[in-house]
Order: C-alpha cells, then structure tokens, then sequence
C-alpha cells in the first residue's frame, strides 16, 4: 500500500478534525506504521493539538515508538504532555490490586452505559485506552489481532524509562512564571514509581539522567578507578524543541531558581535513601558498608591476614563497584 492510500495519510487534518484523527490513530497504530509516524509529527501544528494523547498509544509499542515519543516531547504542547506523562507515572506507581480495582469498577461504569444490541459506546464518547482500541482492532482485523496478541508488552521499567526521557525535553520547554508548579507534580509523580522499581538499575539510571537534565553544563566528574562500570550517560542529543505555544513573556520569578533547587535536592534525598534501602543486607558486604570500609581504612591492624577485605571486594568485584559508582553520581 502507498503512503497516499494509508489511512493516516489520507485522514490528515484538514480532511477530518483532530479528534476524529485521534480514532483513526488509535484504529490504525502498528509497529509497521511507526516510521510514518514519526514524519506525521514533524508538523508542529499537527503534534501540538493531538501529541498528549498520542503518548499512551505509544508506550506499549516500546522500543520501536521511542523515537516518536521523543517526537511528541519536542513539538507537543509541554504543558499537556506533562500531566499525560505524569498520569501514566502514576500509574507505574499504583500497586496493582489498586489498579485491578478501578478496572473493575470501570467496567461496571461501562454496563450501566450499555446501549445498543452490542453495547456499543455513542459516537460523541470519549476515547478509550490503547487496551480498549487493541480490542476493537482486533474484531476488525484478524491480521492486526495476531499483530497485537503476539507483541511483548514492555516491562514497567522500560515504560517509566521512555516517560523521564519525555520529562527531560519537557521541563525545559515550559515558559511559565512558576516552573515549580509543573516540577513538583511530575516529581511526586516519579517517587512512587522510582519505589516500585527501585531494584533495576535501569530505573535509578533512568531517574539521575532526568535530574542531569537540570543540572547545567558542568565539569564532569573524573571517572571511578574502575572503568569498565556502567555509568548513566546522558540522551543522544535530539533536534531542537518547539517553543511553547502558551508562553506569554512573563519573567522568571525571583524565588523560582531556589525553589527549583531545594525541589531537585529534596527529590535527590528520597532517591538516594530508596536506592541505599534496597540494596541486599545478607551477602558478605551488605549495602555500601561504609562502617566497615571506614574501620578498615583507618586501623588496618585489625584486618585479619589472609582473608580479603570489604574494601578490596568493593575495588574488585564489578556489582559492588557499580554500587558505588551509582551513590557516587547521588551525591
């Protein structure tokens, strides 16, 4: 099929309104269809009006939807986009009876609205979730259902990683008076999630790359004595970023600066305590083992001859140094 015959080329705006390119999105969205994508949103008009709903059509499509995710981060309107990334954090960070529970009672919600001989919803109805869409997807197509019942869905980690990438580009785009407001929300959104994941390393990664991203330009650090340790680095770097579009000149508030700072240190604080608590206490150097270092250190005489110390593990083995390299990139 040619891209002029494809439904997302053909329903473009003007043709129908964004909303109704919305559905036809939330129809017609595949792995195969991402690559068109990507060039759809490169208008900026277009990725402003629909970009903050198109986000949680695109996380179940990780990896391959990354890079169009980054799209809607750059040229979506920063302000809704925030609070679609935001809601999803929060979801992360919803345990999942409480999750179950409200997909319970939503489903009840949608039997009182029954209508019709299929209970089908108006056609003023809002638009429903990518889990909703995949199932009217796979009525309608067979070829699309094998599609969507065979794709791996990506682990929450994966998902809250791509949702900080987005906040990196976010944060920075928002011209507002009070940038704190927009800061704190998304960071009390980020710890319940960063809580539930706390043991991958890919998410305490995942968290200091966004905390980098306010950081400025800075001497880096000299790097640990033992390099062959994985470090965070930073984001490829990306096209710039559309302006925001409900910016209206106001000048920076005096106090937003600090207040900025105290947020992000606050947060730091609460991240650091999380990873330290969840690192395992029953091996032969448990946690960070300081104390013992420190004795160590300062009355060698006490170590006993022959037998490593937890100062040399900590130089030697590759899990324990990552240990340190991670609270060292904390604090």
């Amino acid at each position: 099929m040619s891209n002029n015959d494809n439904p997302l080329i053909k329903a473009l705006p003007p043709a129908v309104d964004y909303l109704s390119y919305l559905t036809i999105l939330e129809y017609n969205l595949t792995l195969e269809q991402l690559p068109l994508l990507h060039d759809i949103l490169q208008d900026t008009t277009l990725t402003a009006n629909i970009g903050w709903d198109l986000v949680h059509l695109l996380l179940p499509l990780l990896p391959q939807s990354q890079q169009c995710l980054h799209d809607v981060a750059r040229l979506g309107n920063p302000r809704e986009v925030v609070l679609k990334v935001t809601e999803l954090l929060e979801a992360i960070g919803t345990p999942d009876e409480e999750t179950n529970e409200e997909e319970a009672e939503d489903d009840l919600d949608e039997a009182d609205g029954y209508e019709g001989p299929e209970g089908s919803r108006p056609d003023n109805s809002p638009l429903g979730t990518a889990v909703t869409s995949e199932k009217n997807a796979s009525t309608a197509d067979p070829t699309q259902a094998k599609d969507l019942t065979s794709r791996e869905v990506p682990s929450k980690v994966s998902q809250f990683s791509a949702l900080l990438d987005m906040l990196a580009i976010l944060h920075p785009r928002i011209k507002t008076r009070y940038p704190s407001r927009f800061l704190s929300t998304s960071l009390q959104a980020i710890l319940p999630a960063y809580a539930t994941l706390v043991l991958d390393t890919q998410a305490t990664e995942a968290v200091l790359n966004f905390i980098n991203t306010f950081a400025g330009t800075k001497r880096p650090r000299l790097p640990p004595r033992k390099s062959s340790t994985h470090v965070p680095t930073k984001a490829v770097q990306l096209p710039p970023a559309a302006s925001d579009p409900e910016a209206t000149g106001e000048s920076l508030a005096p106090e937003e600066t600090a207040l900025n700072e105290r947020l992000l240190q606050s947060f730091l604080t609460f991240v650091a305590e999380g990873y330290m608590s969840s690192l395992p206490v029953n091996d032969n150097a448990p946690a960070l083992s300081w104390s013992t270092r420190l004795l160590e250190h300062l009355h060698p005489e006490k170590n006993i001859p022959g037998r490593r110390t937890i100062c040399t593990a900590f130089e030697e083995d590759e899990a324990l140094h990552r240990r340190d390299s991670t609270i060292g990139q904390m604090l």
